[in-house]
């Protein structure tokens, strides 16, 4: 398993999570379930078909015009190889049957967050063609920068930036299966959080000053 992060333009490693960061996994919606605005109570929610017109990836294909957004088994019909030991279990999003046939272009969808979040990750796994995993951080209409997969198998991509709004995701190309899994992302405190916690942080050195006295 590899884990591969960018921080603005300048690749990193990312090293901790947030204790306030979510996660986000498709086990308690019943395969068969098309993924859109079922999360936003969350802060989340997904649509297909994040890009139109030509493509960009090694399949020299258009972007798709249909993304399959239906959540599935990773045990089910038309499942490609996990890895040893899986990145990814229980229900995942875009495996489905007959994907060759009924998916034509290079599929996208978007992730779009109610709030700023600092950072986001997802778990990506049965690629072959690793350089089209690609992820497209924005805040607002502004792109913040690009980060794609560097080897096949299976591999967590993530983005790290001061704001972040939405995330356009290329899943592979048209004629890869490929399992996509975990969303994790850290909101950013608002300012009345920083707030508190520096009141919070305040006190704790007022009481260590009165112990050690």
């Amino acid at each position: 398993m590899q884990k591969q992060w960018t921080t603005g333009v300048a690749l990193g490693v990312w090293v901790a999570t947030p204790s306030w960061a979510v996660t986000i996994t498709f086990d308690d919606r019943a395969a068969g379930t098309v993924l859109s605005n079922q999360r936003a109570a969350q802060g989340v929610s997904f649509s297909a078909n994040s890009f139109t017109g030509p493509g960009s990836s090694s399949s020299g294909q258009a972007r798709a015009t249909y993304t399959d957004m239906t959540i599935v088994s990773s045990t089910g019909t038309d499942v490609g190889f996990l890895g040893v030991p899986p990145l990814v279990s229980g229900n995942v999003l875009r495996s489905f049957a007959g994907w060759l046939s009924s998916e034509v272009g290079d599929p996208s969808f978007l992730i779009s967050f109610s709030t700023r979040v600092s950072s986001m990750s997802l778990d990506f796994t049965g690629v072959f063609g690793f350089a089209d995993v690609t992820l497209w951080a924005y805040d607002g209409a502004t792109l913040l920068g690009t980060v794609s997969g560097t080897s096949g198998g299976q591999f967590t991509l993530g983005f790290a930036a001061a704001s972040i709004t939405s995330v356009a995701v290329r899943p592979g190309t048209f004629d890869d299966w490929v399992a996509v899994d975990k969303l994790v992302f850290a909101p950013v405190p608002e300012t009345s959080t920083y707030a508190m916690m520096a009141l919070g942080l305040a006190a704790l050195g007022i009481a260590a000053r009165r112990r050690k006295a």
